[in-house]
């Protein structure tokens, strides 16, 4: 299960292709909220700079997921984030690729506070950051009412989670202790 995290500018082409095709499914609605499907703009004009922090998992086939952040400067948080897995078989990786994508932003970059959102009616997506927050990392900050409109026309409220550097860093001496 080899693996790389690249800069999505590296693949751009090949990524707005997989964004565009994922954009017709109607299990990406919440990824796609604002009814665009491509970020071609993004990711060819602001690659990973002062503002954004955007990553391809790749693997021997090709693109496995792809991690889009916003920074919030000078307050050197991530102040909204989202990612979309390509590769529904690979979550392993996908798993281990986030763990070295947190790794980079709060390490390498110096990341204060990481944050997003998701919403409540894409129910596999809250499970799962429920379940993260739960056995790794991070909490929920709390519920906004109608905050977040799938591009199928779907209305959800959201819940926003944090993982703040401290937690972060806890978690990693914590990991470091049970090997």
């Amino acid at each position: 299960m080899s693996y790389r995290l690249e800069p999505a500018f590296a693949v751009a082409s090949g990524l707005s292709r997989k964004l565009v095709l994922a954009g017709n499914d109607l299990e990406n609605q919440w990824f796609f909220s604002d009814g665009a499907f491509t970020e071609t703009g993004i990711i060819e004009h602001q690659p990973n700079t002062w503002l954004y922090e955007n990553f391809v998992v790749l693997d021997d086939e090709g693109i496995i997921a792809y991690f889009c952040a916003t920074w919030s400067r000078p307050l050197d948080i991530i102040a909204g984030f989202r990612f979309i897995l390509f590769e529904k078989d690979k979550t392993i990786i996908l798993g281990k690729a986030f763990f070295e994508y947190l790794d980079y932003l709060f390490v390498k970059r110096g990341c204060n506070a990481f944050n997003w959102i998701v919403a409540e009616k894409n129910e596999h997506a809250y499970r799962l950051y429920e379940k993260f927050t739960k056995n790794y990392m991070g909490h929920k900050i709390g519920k906004r009412h109608f905050g977040q409109k799938s591009y199928s026309g779907i209305v959800s409220d959201i819940y926003l989670y944090e993982i703040t550097k401290d937690e972060y860093f806890e978690w990693k001496k914590e990991n470091k202790r049970k090997k």
